[in-house]
């Protein structure tokens, strides 16, 4: 007589899923599409934005070198120029720039393709350059140089320093006679700088 042994009954069970399902090319699109004209809309005011966030940066740095130039002569009791340039190449493009440097007035000089060019007895401190284009900062001074005295901190011609960007605006660094900077903004569209006189 046969055995017949009841066995369980094996049925097929789904086995978990590793992982999401992942996109179909439509939600791929649709997701595209949403970022697209949010990134449409939002594009001028986010170039402004950054622009102007370039213009204040530079403008720190303009001050922070105007500041630096003083407290170097006082600390070195050595006279301190603040000298500015700027040439136009078929190379390189145009541009302004100026150097901080020590020795005599004059002494050194700044280019935009180069490091600064020094006399005999000059030493540069210091050289920052400004390429000219679109959505670029310009640095622009009333006076060729500043000379930082070395006894007191004061400069032998009081100057002004402006730092502009065509359609953003401008901040003005003005130097006394005692070598101390006031800011302030012409057009008034710089925060927390009080508008020039």
């Amino acid at each position: 007589m046969p055995i017949f042994l009841a066995l369980p009954a094996l049925t097929a069970r789904p086995s978990p899923v590793i992982g999401g399902r992942g996109f179909s090319l439509v939600e791929l699109l649709v997701s595209v599409a949403i970022v697209a004209i949010a990134a449409m809309l939002a594009g001028p005011d986010l170039r402004d934005w950054l622009w102007r966030q370039r213009l204040s940066n530079s403008a720190q740095a303009v001050l922070g070198d105007l500041q630096l130039a003083r407290s170097e002569a006082i600390q070195g009791a050595r006279n301190v120029i603040l000298r500015f340039g700027g040439d136009e190449s078929a190379v390189t493009g145009s541009g302004r720039c100026y150097v901080l440097h020590t020795g005599p007035l004059g002494g050194c000089g700044c280019r935009m393709d180069t490091p600064p060019v020094c006399d005999a007895g000059a030493q540069a401190i210091k050289q920052m350059r400004w390429a000219r284009g679109r959505g670029q900062v310009e640095v622009v001074s009333n006076v060729p140089s500043m000379l930082f005295s070395g006894r007191q901190g004061t400069v032998s011609v009081s100057g002004t320093v402006e730092v502009r960007m065509e359609g953003i605006g401008a901040i003005r660094h003005i130097v006394s006679l005692t070598g101390r900077v006031r800011s302030c903004a012409p057009d008034g569209t710089a925060i927390r700088l009080p508008r020039c006189a």
